[in-house]
């Protein structure tokens, strides 16, 4: 049986190709560092992907796209390096085609909102088409859905196979890697002819590694299958994936799973300390790492340009501006409102001020408008204590987030919110709110069951040290 076959980019590349090649998958098209580390032979280099994997935007961890069948597999990979990492599947199909229903028109924007499933709706950007509210539409999901969050979608429609794309409308195109590779439109004229009037076709890197017969069967089965589309469409009720494309899983890499990420590249390649977190920061940080572990190889004292990179975390300890908090399912609130940091030995206090009123969880008191909240968060814990006060200073309660650790980032801190609170009252009374949210995180195998184990482990902790050194500290 043939290997699985992943690529592999961005800045957790080594680690997670360790990790792959360790599991018995082949790295494919593989950039020249990864083939050098890696010792991968030349023939990977044009071969087709069973998994594309590659970094989220915010480079906090990746995204990666795969056969609905490989999903749970490679999930089951992820948590046996990562306990900590968290993983959510999107309900959408990347690349596939849906029968839509169009919902509604933003004529100002040029913008159709279209159901592709029973309450989800995607964005159609209007080209030509004359669509109105209730219309049945045929749609694809773009990839560039991963970057928004959300369905792009558009009718300008295409199959893929493994090695060609067939699109409706004119024009040949090449994927980037061949391009670099010196492949031309001249070498490609032989396959124009099998194309139908009215069709395109983007030749994929993988196209290389076909032979003609190949390439010219595969562009026949995506005429068929394209006329089978065409022919199914009538009796396809709405809201029906006609054509399935890729499940789409997002990523999530909290401190632990970075420094273990840390501990696999550093196996295979010269690696300092917080490799993943420093180059998850930005490009002048990337670049120094770069750097430094270059002098790494050459046997040179690193000691003032590490210095260099931990400067960056005290520089960003100045600019706080938001708390980031992450959810279970990838949802970004930034806390705010924050009027003062205090620096401490091994950790933070933070202030901030409560602007609008509402109802604080658990403690079933009103807040009010100039409450103060005083938050004290220690680098390397699962937790973090938020104490509220009224605007005369009375002690009107506390919370403790059950959180990953958290991480400094330039502007804000960032951690993720693992569901879970321990309310504290004056009266001593304590309660432990959203344990149904963890339920549910562990059942759909958005958090492992050693993250859910340890969740519990933390909690137990809380209720029996850190609720007393609570109470016994009150006063502002």
């Amino acid at each position: 049986m043939n290997p699985i076959r992943v690529r592999v980019r961005g800045i957790y590349s080594t680690a997670l190709s360790k990790i792959f090649i360790d599991e018995g998958y082949r790295v494919v098209q593989p950039s020249k560092i990864a083939e050098d580390r890696f010792n991968i032979d030349e023939e990977a280099e044009f071969m087709p992907y069973d998994i594309d994997v590659f970094d989220r935007e915010d480079k906090y961890g990746v995204h990666i796209l795969a056969s609905r069948k490989l999903v749970d597999e490679i999930r089951k990979i992820i948590h046996k390096y990562l306990f900590d990492a968290i993983l959510n599947v999107e309900s959408y199909s990347v690349r596939g085609i849906y029968k839509g229903r169009v919902e509604a028109i933003d004529k100002v924007k040029g913008i159709a909102y279209v159901s592709i499933e029973d309450g989800l709706i995607g964005t159609l950007k209007l080209h030509d088409e004359s669509l109105k509210i209730g219309d049945e539409v045929i749609v694809q999901v773009d990839k560039i859905s991963v970057v928004f969050g959300k369905p792009i979608l558009t009718t300008r429609i295409g199959l893929a196979g493994e090695h060609v794309v067939l699109f409706r409308g004119e024009g040949v195109k090449l994927s980037r890697r061949l391009r670099i590779k010196g492949v031309v439109d001249d070498d490609l004229k032989s396959y124009y002819d099998i194309l139908p009037e009215g069709f395109g076709v983007i030749f994929r890197s993988s196209f290389k590694s076909a032979s003609k017969e190949d390439i010219l069967n595969e562009i026949s089965n995506l005429i068929r299958k394209y006329e089978e589309l065409q022919s199914s469409l009538q009796n396809s009720p709405v809201w029906s994936l006609l054509v399935e494309g890729y499940s789409l899983m997002n990523v999530l890499f909290p401190h632990d799973s970075k420094i273990v990420l840390d501990d696999i590249r550093r196996k295979v390649t010269p690696t300092v300390s917080s490799h993943h977190y420093f180059k998850s920061l930005g490009k002048l940080q990337s670049n120094l790492v770069d750097k430094i572990e270059e002098a790494m190889k050459l046997g040179v004292n690193v000691e003032s340009m590490v210095s260099e990179l931990e400067h960056f975390k005290r520089k960003f300890i100045g600019s706080i501006k938001f708390l980031e908090h992450v959810k279970l399912n990838g949802e970004v609130v930034l806390l705010g409102n924050i009027e003062f940091v205090r620096v401490f030995d091994g950790g933070l206090e933070i202030v901030r001020r409560v602007k609008s009123p509402g109802i604080y969880d658990g403690l079933n008191v009103a807040r009010k408008v100039g409450d103060k909240i005083l938050t004290t968060i220690r680098f390397g814990d699962w937790y973090y204590v938020s104490k509220y006060y009224s605007s005369d200073g009375k002690f009107i309660g506390a919370y403790v987030n059950i959180n990953t650790p958290v991480e400094i980032y330039p502007g804000r801190l960032r951690y993720i919110d693992l569901a879970v609170d321990v309310c504290i009252k004056p009266n001593c009374e304590i309660k432990v709110l959203d344990l149904e949210i963890l339920d549910n995180a562990l059942r759909s195998s958005v958090i492992s069951e050693r993250l859910y184990e340890f969740i519990h482990y933390v909690i137990g902790e809380v209720k029996s040290n850190v609720v007393n050194e609570i109470l016994h500290n009150t006063v502002f």
